[in-house]
């Protein structure tokens, strides 16, 4: 990011800033809280998988130091978004650090686990001394995993109690706290009914899911440094007497002249001073044809410098440029969470105050009825066991975990299971068009020749002509030549080419060869041109100064789209395109898919498409490939990057296809309602489950060990229906998908 200038952002009054120390999404709803309760801030949203915290506050009310103050009380730092490597530095840290703990949960809490099932099958130990050991061993071996891994959850649960919110895990926290000190007092008065298998298993689990999310927080870190890198970090700065100096990209000011060679990506956003070339911004824009520019033409950071020499004057400079811009809007935009992570939130902030009132109750009430206080306060606290979220908080993690891996078996590489929610849910799914619904490449779509020409030999002539150059429409030339079996040995001459500002010139054995554009063979007078002007995607070739014929390019469609989208539209899925192409190219487009798009908008610039998703009515999933579509993949609900797509965009995509194109969006659409269905059915269960249990064992009288084999039971139903997922059939995605071409 840009260096950052204070003054700015305290008048503006809005800001993203890094989060640092936050554990958990609790921990991110926790400070959201805190920090809209200060006076004067007007929003706050703070996203735990960005790590990022969009504040807008009223400056005349509240500084920012004082918001920053507020955050550091509870445990998190604020501070702003730097390109040094620290967040991620850190990120890695706390990812290790988790990965730890989990394996100490696994290690030992594997021995705690076996002592303490060693008891409830052998009934006969209970009176023994070796069972007495047994027990005590199956503690001592519990304990690091409560010490060491678990003590996240107790300092998260703290965080999120001080500011009224007392999610999942505070309720983990009491509920693992409860089965040791249950535990422990049974050891004490001489029984051996222990519960630290409940604790440790628990803790497990739920380190398994946060380590989920931490994997989606670096994944999101990929997307800033992706989007960093389209740009070069050195710019070629012309001094004066025309001597270029190579500067880093953050030394290079408004006003300065940068020269942009042949074949290499321009650093900055300005405007051409000198020179003409083609621009490819398809990345950039979604244009699938390169774009002419020339003087006083504007040009974008990114963007690739196809033919010849620019000097470039700077209009945007690092941290201004559009590219930097995008990546502000991604922080925005990214990484909603589940609904159903939501719900659960919900219910477990329900669930911690009733159990409590129902716990205390419970002590009184067997107090009151002549039970000894021991009694009492072990099934007092056999109710939190038995409450504690076990099933609720394994529900999703293990469903998304035997999901992705039968998803990844069909093509589909799953980010962070909000995403798979929102493709389950979505009822309009939006496409890009250039490298999504198509291949991204040119093709030869048809030729057009003066009378008794022959179509064949206009082509080999653009052929031998363009053979040398690098360039989309020369690219698509050579695949047409590999495919008619044309060899290279053939095309010495073209190496000699000469490249003209609209065209190319070169001598063969048919004598001069010139292809470009309708105007520049019109002003070297070459004869028997047809009428018209300039179009889009056509070469015209001429031979010895007569016109022989046009190539008019297309890029191809990719081969099954019209199948799997009408598919789409049988389920009831709005379909709806948003490129930024021309209508023309567009037009075409539509009319070969042969599908009703129920909106089209075309030459759609980053913003526009993200606008249009906003104002989608329902669950919207947007599918793209390119630079210009890292918005839209952000602000939807679920953002879908083809095999094909730029790094910025796969990174910023919730899913990933890695074979293939549009045409596999309903395969991976399937997977993603089949696991959404899992995740559902197990966490509806194991919130009925777990209310009807508190309710049961209260009725009944808790025991250590009714809450043991209650927790048991819930957390095995949940296992048993997410294995179901391990029995779907796979079915492999094709392996390299054949063209068509748009006409």
């Amino acid at each position: 990011m840009a260096a950052i200038d204070l003054e700015q952002i305290r008048s503006a009054g809005r800001v993203v800033l890094a989060v640092r120390g936050m554990w958990c999404t609790s921990c991110a709803m926790a400070l959201q809280r805190a920090l809209a309760r200060t006076p004067g801030v007007r929003d706050v949203a703070v996203n735990f998988i960005t790590g990022s915290a969009l504040l807008r506050w009223d400056p005349a009310t509240v500084k920012l130091d004082e918001i920053s103050n507020r955050a550091e009380k509870l445990g998190y730092e604020l501070s702003f978004m730097r390109d040094d490597g620290s967040a991620d530095e850190a990120l890695s840290v706390q990812a290790q650090r988790i990965r730890f703990q989990l394996v100490v949960a696994v290690v030992f809490g594997m021995w705690s686990m076996l002592g303490s099932w060693v008891l409830y099958l052998d009934p006969g130990l209970n009176a023994s001394a070796e069972g007495k050991v047994i027990a005590w061993l199956s503690v001592a071996t519990g304990l690091p995993v409560m010490l060491y891994s678990g003590q996240d959850f107790f300092r998260a649960s703290f965080n999120t109690l001080r500011t009224g919110i007392a999610g999942m895990d505070a309720l983990v926290s009491i509920g693992a706290l409860g089965a040791l000190l249950v535990s422990v007092w049974n050891l004490q008065t001489g029984s051996t009914d222990i519960y630290m298998d409940a604790a440790t298993m628990l803790i497990t689990f739920l380190l398994a899911g946060r380590l989920i999310e931490i994997h989606a927080r670096q994944e999101s870190g990929v997307t800033m440094r992706a989007l960093a890198g389209l740009a070069p970090e050195i710019a070629n700065v012309v001094l004066d007497g025309g001597v270029t100096e190579p500067l880093p990209i953050s030394e290079v000011r408004t006003g300065d002249v940068v020269l942009v060679r042949a074949g290499e990506r321009v650093p900055v956003d300005g405007v051409v001073l000198r020179g003409h070339s083609d621009v490819d911004l398809s990345l950039l824009t979604g244009e699938s044809m390169p774009n002419r520019v020339g003087t006083a033409d504007s040009v974008m950071a990114g963007a690739v410098n196809l033919s010849s020499p620019l000097q470039v004057e700077v209009v945007a400079s690092y941290g201004a440029r559009r590219i930097d811009q995008l990546g502000l809007r991604m922080l925005e935009l990214f990484g909603a969470r589940p609904t159903l992570s939501m719900a659960a939130e919900r219910f477990v902030r329900w669930l911690f105050p009733v159990v409590s009132l129902v716990a205390a109750f419970s002590f009184i009430y067997y107090l009151w009825m002549g039970h000894p206080t021991s009694s009492a306060l072990i099934s007092s606290l056999s109710l939190f066991v038995a409450a504690c979220p076990c099933a609720v908080g394994l529900s999703m993690p293990l469903a998304y975990a035997l999901g992705s891996k039968r998803a990844a078996q069909n093509g589909t590489l799953w980010r962070d299971p909000a995403s798979v929610e929102a493709l389950a849910k979505s009822n309009t799914i939006a496409f890009d068009k250039t490298g999504t619904l198509t291949t991204g490449q040119l093709e030869v779509a048809d030729v057009e020749v003066a009378p008794g020409g022959n179509p064949a030999a206009v082509v080999r002539s653009a052929w031998l002509a363009e053979y040398g150059v690098v360039h989309p429409i020369a690219d698509a030339l050579r695949r047409y030549g590999d495919r008619k079996g044309w060899h290279a040995a053939d095309a010495g001459n073209s190496l000699a080419a000469q490249r003209h500002p609209r065209g190319v010139s070169v001598e063969t054995d048919e004598g001069n060869v010139l292809v470009g554009a309708r105007s520049w063979l019109e002003q070297l007078d070459v004869h028997c041109l047809p009428e018209g002007a300039d179009r889009p995607g056509v070469v015209h070739v001429a031979r010895e100064g007569v016109w022989a014929g046009s190539i008019r390019f297309q890029d191809a469609l990719r081969e099954g789209v019209q199948s799997k989208l009408g598919g789409l539209l049988a389920e009831g899925v709005e379909l709806w395109l948003l490129t930024g192409d021309s209508a023309a190219s567009t037009d075409k487009l539509t009319a070969a898919i042969g599908l009703p798009f129920s909106r089209v908008l075309s030459e759609c610039d980053p913003d526009d498409k993200a606008n249009a998703l906003s104002q989608a009515r329902g669950g919207v999933a947007f599918v793209g490939d390119g630079v210009n579509d890292v918005l839209a993949l952000a602000s939807a609900q679920c953002g879908v990057a083809v095999a094909s797509a730029a790094a910025v965009a796969t990174s910023a995509a919730g899913i990933v296809i890695t074979q293939g194109g549009a045409e596999q969006v309903p395969c991976a659409r399937s997977w993603a309602k089949r696991t959404y269905r899992i995740m559902r059915q197990n966490l509806v269960f194991s919130i009925i489950y777990n209310a009807l249990v508190v309710v049961a064992l209260f009725a009944s009288g808790a025991t250590p060990f009714a809450a043991a084999v209650a927790m048991l039971l819930s957390s095995a139903s949940v296992c048993l229906n997410a294995l179901r997922l391990a029995r779907e059939p796979t079915r492999q995605s094709p392996q390299s998908p054949a063209m068509s071409s748009v006409t």
